[in-house]
């Protein structure tokens, strides 16, 4: 014999089965930007379709692909949660996603808007050119090889060095701008960044720190004052992962080459600064 459920219980039961169904929509880890494929730029497009920010039809022409449909919704879910609108998967782009998506994020999340930037003084160098469209997503921090402050930028801004950086941080604090953020400064070399062979120039702000590297000179306090701040704010407005804020001597190829910051840098102090 049948029994009739009814109408309410049998409701309950088709939307339950339904729910489980469905699997739920996540954000997927940080990390992707354009040009990318695969099942986590497919996760990506299910959230950002899932939040109004794409249509299934403009997933449907590029499933898995991480092409200009996709960047331009990245953008504008950035825009509309005040970050930096990079287009590029960040850790606060996923953090972001995750809250609007009703999830927990699983890593503290940064400021929404950047820190301000300290101070500048403009000292323009030619050293640099284009960076043919990378977006930045590493800082990397070096010692001058001497203490005088003045003949270091001298030497950045003279052409024949073929040498610049885009910031300089002097004995005394003050933070000299050599290079635009824009531009490609000449600072790494070559090099790798966590073992992978890369243009690190391309990719990154470099920072030099008045200091002879020596390891017996001491990085003044006015000095880790001014390079907390700046490396926190460009952090933020980049985007850039912990991670990637590195010394030259963690890029450097081949391993050995260089020992920037310094010995006795103290990273723990930044990066608390930082964090």
């Amino acid at each position: 014999m049948s029994v009739r459920l009814p109408s309410s219980t049998a409701t309950r039961t088709t939307t339950n089965k339904a729910a489980a169904a469905t699997p739920a929509v996540t954000a997927p880890p940080a990390g992707l930007r354009k040009g990318d494929t695969g099942p986590k730029v497919k996760q990506l497009q299910d959230a950002l379709v899932k939040l109004g920010y794409l249509t299934k039809a403009q997933v449907a022409t590029g499933p898995g692909t991480f092409g200009a449909q996709t960047e331009a919704a990245v953008k504008k879910f950035q825009g509309d949660k005040k970050l930096p609108t990079t287009g590029y998967y960040g850790e606060q782009t996923q953090a972001a996603l995750k809250k609007a998506l009703g999830g927990t994020p699983t890593t503290p999340t940064t400021p929404t808007t950047p820190g301000a930037k300290p101070p500048v003084i403009s000292a323009p160098s030619p050293n640099s050119d284009s960076r043919n469209g990378a977006d930045i997503d590493t800082i990397v921090l070096h010692h001058t090889a001497s203490n005088d402050g003045k003949a270091d930028l001298s030497w950045m801004r003279n052409p024949d060095s073929k040498v610049s950086a885009h910031y300089m941080v002097d004995r005394d604090g003050k933070i000299y701008q050599l290079v635009g953020d824009d531009k490609r400064a000449w600072h790494a070399g070559k090099s790798e960044l966590h073992g992978v062979p890369t243009d690190v120039n391309g990719r990154s702000i470099g920072i030099e720190i008045v200091n002879d590297g020596s390891g017996k000179t001491a990085f003044t306090e006015a000095q880790y004052k001014a390079l907390t701040q700046l490396t926190s704010h460009l952090k933020e407005k980049y985007d850039v992962p912990m991670k990637n804020i590195v010394g030259h001597a963690d890029v450097a190829v081949p391993k050995g080459r260089k020992n920037d910051p310094a010995p006795n840098f103290d990273w723990t102090r930044l990066r608390k600064g930082i964090s």
